[in-house]
């Protein structure tokens, strides 16, 4: 009699704990599917905004991801990545990136700086023999800041241009040139954005690893990651997927004509996919790439000598659009990578339409009107 009391209750307790059980597993699938629906529906209303766009601005093609709370929620492509073939975007379609680049250069640093190879406040002629007196006040933080008194893209390697342009340029002739351009301001004065100083950081890369720029990026970063779509600029390479690179021409598109190639471009040669982007993203975030203490210095706008701040931090510029935080950066071939760090929202948006927007090319801004804001509805009032 005791035993079979036994193991009614024995029964009586198994019966409630799968009673538990069932209606938790029920509840967690009735979450996931709640939560898979309401992506679906941001990713319709992100499609709808986004093919509206491509179409008003005339962009060929267009890849983008959408990374929540550390995970993918959204990557697809849209558009051709190839005119004349008809190749459509995908998620592995290769763009150039342009000065989305810098923030890997400034990764490098500071990848650099945490193994004792270099310091913040170096003096940049330490590492770049033949440098010019008036460069000695320039340390390397002033270099990833645009505080370093070079000149602006417009104004600067004045001296390459005098007997015509080249398709060729190594880092010696980069170099030379950018030695005899005059300084502007003292260092840490203002701020004036110069690739000059993201090509000086290449150098100081080079130098202070003693690796190549391009084997540095793969040894350090692509590989590790498995950023298979992710190499520094090389004309003479193939390519598998890349995207072909597109402009204006008195409203027209036209072939976007970026043939030439540097020895060194670590202002703005890196080409990537949004899959790469994705773990790249994923991985910095998370501090797997540097330590937490570099993100926060990255991501924190610069002092200048009076005590000012400016918009821009190592690599990224450092914006806030009313109460919300971004950090960003773009690139003149059409690309754009958002950080939303209070929304742990990410938006990188790739495209295949570059050049000035003197010439109505306007790729730019989608992650702001209308992308982000999709995925987090305050985010579309400013």
């Amino acid at each position: 009699m005791f035993q079979d009391l036994f193991y009614e209750t024995r029964m009586r307790r198994d019966r409630q704990r799968l009673t538990l059980v069932a209606a938790f597993t029920l509840t967690l699938l009735v979450s996931i599917f709640a939560a898979s629906r309401l992506v679906m529906a941001q990713s319709d209303r992100v499609d709808e905004y986004v093919q509206v766009e491509m179409k008003k601005r005339k962009i060929p093609g267009l890849a983008l991801v959408v990374i929540k709370n550390g995970e993918v929620a959204m990557m697809k492509g849209y558009g051709l990545a190839n005119l004349d073939h008809d190749v459509p975007v995908t998620a592995d379609t290769v763009f150039e990136l342009a000065s989305v680049t810098k923030q890997f250069t400034a990764t490098a640093i500071m990848l650099l700086v945490e193994e004792g190879k270099l310091k913040l406040d170096d003096p940049i002629r330490e590492y770049l023999p033949g440098s010019p007196e008036q460069w000695k006040g320039i340390r390397v933080r002033h270099l990833l800041t645009h505080t370093a008194g070079l000149p602006s893209n417009e104004d600067s390697w004045k001296s390459l241009y005098i007997e015509g342009g080249r398709l060729n340029y190594t880092t010696a002739q980069l170099f030379e040139s950018a030695t005899k351009d005059p300084i502007g301001f003292e260092p840490g004065e203002r701020y004036q954005y110069s690739d000059v100083g993201y090509f000086l950081l290449g150098m100081i890369i080079e130098k202070a690893s003693g690796q190549r720029y391009r084997d540095f990026l793969t040894e350090r970063f692509f590989k590790p990651l498995g950023m298979t779509s992710s190499s520094v600029e090389d004309q003479w390479a193939i390519l598998k997927g890349r995207a072909a690179g597109y402009t204006l021409r008195n409203g027209q598109l036209v072939n976007n004509r970026r043939v030439v190639q540097v020895e060194l471009p670590s202002h703005y040669g890196v080409y990537s996919s949004v899959r790469d982007l994705a773990k790249w993203e994923i991985a910095l975030a998370s501090g797997k790439v540097v330590k937490d203490s570099s993100l926060t210095s990255m991501w924190t706008p610069a002092k200048l000598n009076d005590g000012s701040s400016t918009q821009y931090g190592f690599g990224w510029g450092i914006i806030t659009r009313g109460v919300h935080r971004m950090i960003q950066h773009t690139g003149i071939t059409g690309t754009e990578y958002t950080r939303y760090p209070d929304h742990k929202l990410t938006v990188i948006v790739l495209t295949n339409l570059g050049g000035a927007k003197a010439q109505g090319v306007n790729p730019w801004g989608l992650v702001e009107g209308g992308i982000a804001g999709r995925f987090v509805p305050e985010l579309l009032s400013r």
